[in-house]
């Protein structure tokens, strides 16, 4: 039951996080708004391992921390794209589709079993989003395609995720995700920098503490439970 209210409470403030991004609109420069993320969401992270005197020296497996930054600042850049370009609503909506990609890579890559009825439940839920997309040749062409790629890559980002919670501290795991994704953002940084004005830049921290926090119950919940199980709860955002 822990891991099904982690879970719920991490698409909750994913949602949230979501709001702030697209409340800020498009003038900020994406690598900026990657940067501001994941900047701010590191000075409730130092707080919490300082408080919680964890011992950064047990952090491991640094291949995969670093795979998962890749792969998530990619996903986490695509998603904000998307955001810009995609109506809220219809963009939570296809990103519904990382329940299926999930499910059938937790299976080749964790090991895990799903039944016959979350199976079912699944192929509805993707059926779903085809019929939101409306697949065809002009797809390609739209941004709506953004999202549904987004999902592809977050749900790389949870399956190496799983392998690196069996050896590391949820809350260390996400701060070593969260600097590097921070380093990484200021490899694209360019002239288009520019200051938010007030009300951006409290969207922007606010992004970010509700990113750590988002962060913070996905870890635990994937932590107590398989990712397969815990993948259809998305669909509550």
């Amino acid at each position: 039951m822990s891991a099904f209210i982690y879970k719920s409470l991490s698409v909750l403030f994913f949602v949230l996080m979501s709001v702030c991004i697209k409340a800020t609109g498009d003038q900020i420069p994406l690598f900026q708004v990657v940067f501001f993320r994941n900047f701010f969401a590191l000075l409730p992270l130092i707080f919490f391992i300082y408080f919680l005197k964890l011992n950064i020296r047990s952090i491991n497996n640094f291949k995969l921390h670093l795979a998962r930054a890749f792969i998530g600042i990619t996903a986490m850049s695509l998603f904000f794209v998307s955001l810009r370009f995609v109506p809220l609503v219809e963009m939570q909506t296809i990103s519904y589709s990382s329940v299926f990609f999930i499910s059938i890579l937790s299976i080749f890559f964790l090991g895990e079993k799903i039944g016959y009825r979350r199976i079912i439940a699944i192929i509805i839920g993707f059926i779903g989003i085809l019929i939101i997309l409306k697949p065809s040749a002009a797809i390609f062409s739209n941004y709506s395609i953004l999202p549904l790629i987004a999902s592809l890559f977050l749900s790389m980002a949870v399956i190496v995720l799983k392998k690196i919670l069996l050896t590391n501290n949820n809350i260390l795991s996400v701060w070593v995700f969260t600097i590097l994704c921070t380093i990484i953002s200021l490899f694209f940084y360019n002239k288009s920098w520019i200051w938010p004005n007030n009300l951006d830049l409290t969207y922007m921290i606010a992004s970010g503490f509700l990113g750590f926090i988002a962060q913070i119950c996905l870890t635990k919940s994937f932590q107590l439970a398989d990712a397969s199980v815990l993948a259809p709860l998305d669909f509550s955002s």
